[in-house]
């Protein structure tokens, strides 16, 4: 299998969040570095007033000033590293992201003949998916996500249980993409889309769907007419099923045209977004 990267989206995204994580990082140290100054003024402040005051407990302006500045700090430090817990989060969950777009095509390399070729970070005007697969049997888009996960793929309406390092599931949640839509259709609309734009350039082959969960402690624990042709953690399953593909082989002529026409199509609406 060929591999062609048309975008490295996510890879582009971990680097954004690598470089906001170091920047909340230092906003953290620096709120330390003030808080722990206000609070040795404000102990200043305390040895030095009058005894009697001391002894009464009555604070002096100065005293007064000092502590206001203290709590500023106290609340600063505690939004930094709130920052920081998130923009940690960010970095772990994109990096585990590509990892598994990278883990899969690692074993489909070693999988699919070399006829196949492989679009990674394909994006039309309905967004993007991980993988277009182009070869004899058909048309593959190919969403993957890396999780450690119980997975309840039902009709339109995917929902998930998280399980924990220590192996208990933890809490439920709904399988959605950033903008709120289920992954089959986070797949399918892209999908959708690019067959649109094959037909239109004289390839009526459909484009067929497929969501992969890339992880070692992920499963499949229910799938009722999951709205993809494919849902699996299993890269051999993924194999078996697109080489049963099309009843009459594509060519090698009709590949590469298609592979060109994903490029084409990508290149424009990429072209787009930064426009925009």
């Amino acid at each position: 299998m060929r591999v062609k990267i048309l975008s490295d989206h996510g890879g582009e995204q971990l680097h954004l969040s690598e470089q906001q994580l170091q920047g909340a990082a230092a906003d953290h140290a620096a709120w330390q570095g003030y808080y722990a100054q206000a609070s040795g003024e404000l102990e200043a402040t305390r040895r030095t007033k009058p005894l009697w005051k001391r002894l009464l407990s009555v604070p002096t302006t100065d005293e007064q000033a000092a502590q206001a500045r203290v709590g500023d700090a106290f609340r600063q430090v505690e939004s930094a590293d709130y920052e920081v817990q998130r923009a940690y989060h960010r970095v772990q969950q994109q990096g585990a992201g590509v990892y598994g777009e990278d883990l899969l095509t690692w074993s489909l390399a070693g999988l699919l003949p070399d006829e196949w070729v492989m679009l990674r970070g394909y994006r039309n005007r309905r967004g993007e998916t991980d993988h277009v697969l182009v070869g004899p049997a058909g048309v593959w888009a190919v969403e993957v996500k890396r999780r450690r996960i119980l997975l309840h793929a039902v009709g339109d309406q995917w929902w998930f249980q998280k399980i924990s390092a220590q192996g208990r599931v933890c809490e439920s949640e709904w399988a959605v993409d950033g903008g709120g839509r289920s992954w089959p259709r986070q797949v399918g609309d892209v999908a959708h889309d690019l067959a649109a734009w094959l037909e239109r350039q004289g390839h009526h082959l459909g484009v067929r769907t497929a969501v992969m969960l890339m992880h070692a402690h992920a499963q499949l624990v229910e799938c009722v007419t999951p709205g993809v042709d494919f849902v699996s953690s299993d890269p051999w399953q993924l194999t078996d099923t697109i080489l049963r593909g099309l009843a009459t082989p594509l060519s090698q002529n009709t590949c590469e045209d298609i592979v060109a026409l994903v490029e084409r199509d990508h290149h424009f609406h990429a072209s787009r977004r930064r426009a925009r």
